[in-house]
């Protein structure tokens, strides 16, 4: 059983190979860091955020000394603020890679001095309208080596290409690595009555702030673009790529083992999110959430006034009150997946 030898700290520490830029010398790591990607790190406190804790369990099960692990999707790296206490000393290497350059910045600030994590950023190909793929990111000598483990924490569901995707792990692990994957966004049949998929409250905001323009004067600017199809259409566009719609468990699992994987553990846990942090986080996310109030940048090629941003975080604020009620809190449904290369 791999996870057998977790603490097994006679195995030399993980080393990058001579041919493996740590921090590659690209543009992005030269950048100032931006405020999507700051505000993005700052939700790390909130409470939802308890729904990585059974991923930094399986991970430390998982390791051992002198392993590779990946983080696909890794954003600012919260994963990893969660993890390396557990890892201390124990010489493992992590590789955080994402497709976001402002997330993956932030990132680098707090993890430039830290010899054992390494990045790389997915470039867009776009002559081939896709992303590159985890085994093109690795280098030759890293993917013939093999990774140890794949962290891909609430990020599985906003993959298109899933197939593609977890194929390219498949390619990039050695036989018998795992990938421990953990998503609040898919349809769980065993979740409670009373759970919530966390990113259909989205839709909801959408549907009450709409009600709150037609009839409140304060807004009535913006009514408008309500019975605009094809401006609407543009919106939702740019709120569904972001905010995806949530696909069945069963969609994961079969893409998985269509890739060559054993499917060795499923888990479901209700987390409780907070009303209020869970507002501060779409905040980092109104133009997808409300890119109709005022416009977005992506839709209409301009940025939306200040005022206007002012009235969308406004709108947003009070649908969740309407939503929720006098409750701090709801149950949020999170499924937990477990699969090993065969």
């Amino acid at each position: 059983d791999p996870t057998t030898s977790t603490h097994d700290r006679d195995r030399p520490a993980f080393s990058w190979p001579r041919s493996f830029a740590r921090i590659p010398d690209e543009e992005w790591t030269r950048r100032e860091i931006h405020a999507i990607g700051r505000a993005y790190d700052d939700v790390d406190d909130h409470g939802w955020y308890a729904n990585l804790d059974p991923v930094v369990e399986a991970l430390d099960r998982e390791l051992s000394a002198g392993d590779l692990l990946v983080d696909y999707s890794a954003g600012t790296g919260i994963l990893e603020d969660r993890l390396r206490p557990r890892l201390a000393g124990r010489g493992v290497g992590i590789l955080l890679v994402d497709a976001g350059a402002r997330f993956l910045r932030v990132a680098l600030e707090k993890h430039r001095d830290d010899p054992s994590v390494g990045m790389r950023l997915l470039h867009r190909l776009r002559d081939e309208a896709r992303l590159q793929r985890l085994d093109e990111v690795l280098g030759e000598e890293l993917l013939a080596r093999g990774v140890d483990a794949i962290a891909v924490a609430n990020a599985i569901h906003l993959y298109p290409d899933l197939d593609d995707v977890i194929a390219s792990w498949a390619r990039s692990l050695r036989p018998g690595g795992a990938v421990v994957v953990c998503s609040g966004n898919l349809h769980d049949p065993a979740a409670g009555a009373d759970e919530w998929i966390i990113d259909e409250t989205v839709w909801e905001i959408g549907r009450i702030a709409a009600q709150a323009v037609r009839s409140d004067a304060r807004y009535a600017a913006y009514r408008a673009v309500l019975d605009d199809e094809r401006r609407m259409a543009a919106y939702d566009a740019v709120r569904d790529r972001v905010f995806l719609r949530p696909r069945p468990l069963a969609d994961y699992t079969a893409a998985f083992e269509a890739a060559g994987f054993d499917v060795v553990d499923v888990s479901h846990r209700a987390i409780e999110a907070d009303v209020e942090q869970w507002g501060d986080f779409l905040s980092a996310y109104h133009d997808a959430v409300l890119g109709w109030v005022g416009g977005t940048l992506k839709a209409d090629g301009a940025e939306p006034s200040p005022e206007a941003v002012a009235d969308r975080l406004a709108l947003m604020r009070a649908a969740l009150r309407e939503l929720f009620g006098e409750r701090p809190a709801f149950p949020a449904s999170w499924t937990y997946i477990t699969c090993r290369r065969r």
